[in-house]
């Protein structure tokens, strides 16, 4: 995560959980704006869940029942170009 040159760090907002020895610590938000934040040598592993873009007003079948695929607007596809710039976005944090 190499900082542009002029760009501040954002303070952290509170851990949505810290482990009791503070060594690990849980943050609740988006990897956009979280990940800047937080100092390139202070962690190893990242676990993100990214839009995988599946709501596309389509239909499946859960417990016997059609149920909508619709997640939210967040998981709707912004089509192959802002798929892809949205994806780098996040993976270049």
């Amino acid at each position: 995560m190499p900082q542009s040159a002029g760009k501040k760090r954002k303070s952290l907002p509170d851990p949505y959980f810290q482990s009791p020895d503070g060594r690990f610590r849980l943050y609740e938000g988006d990897c956009l704006e979280l990940l800047p934040s937080i100092p390139e040598e202070s962690f190893d592993p990242v676990f993100a869940a990214p839009p995988y873009f599946l709501s596309n007003d389509g239909i499946t079948c859960h417990a016997g029942r059609m149920v909508s695929v619709n997640k939210g607007k967040w998981d709707r596809s912004r089509g192959f170009a802002g798929n892809y710039a949205f994806t780098q976005s996040w993976l270049e944090d």
